[in-house]
């Protein structure tokens, strides 16, 4: 009787930790912030090391940033972020990790700035001036263009499934 009880704990632990392993909760990222379980820097699975590629950014994009901060300023508005570089898990495209690639800085919007952010899964065209009075509901994460004189020209939400 007793070893029935054994056997089912085991069982039980083992079923546990593969729960766990499978999940992601063991190799949570650092930098990854609650609601944003996307952002992981992925454990090694059963198969060994995890292997990893940078991040496709969609044509015309060449930078990613978190965005911390926006606000209204001299009829503008005005974003406080952080530069990122970004890489992907070859095996599982939902498990994505961000570093910082610089300091905090802020930045303005040009005239006329392209401005998407998303609502459930799809993509909404807003104002920059939006992103002042909302809050994001997904990522924090965003692509984003500048011009020459360091103005946001387009900014695209990044979605995580």
């Amino acid at each position: 009787m007793n070893h029935r009880f054994v056997s089912a704990g085991v069982v039980l632990a083992s079923a546990a930790a593969l729960f766990a392993t499978t999940c992601g909760t063991a190799g949570a990222a650092p930098n990854a912030k609650p609601g944003t379980a996307a952002v992981s820097a992925g454990a090694t699975g059963a198969t060994g090391a995890t292997a990893w590629k940078p991040c496709h950014l969609p044509a015309g994009y060449q930078h990613i940033f978190e965005l911390h901060s926006a606000k209204a300023a001299k009829g503008g508005t005005v974003v406080r972020v952080t530069p990122q570089t970004c890489k992907v898990n070859t095996h599982n495209d939902e498990d994505v990790a961000y570093t910082p690639s610089g300091a905090a800085r802020s930045l303005g919007f040009a005239s006329g700035a392209s401005v998407k952010v998303l609502h459930d899964t799809t993509t909404v065209k807003v104002t920059p001036k939006w992103l002042a009075t909302h809050k994001l509901a997904n990522s924090p994460y965003f692509y984003y263009r500048v011009n020459s004189h360091h103005q946001i020209t387009a900014l695209e939400e990044i979605y995580h499934p």
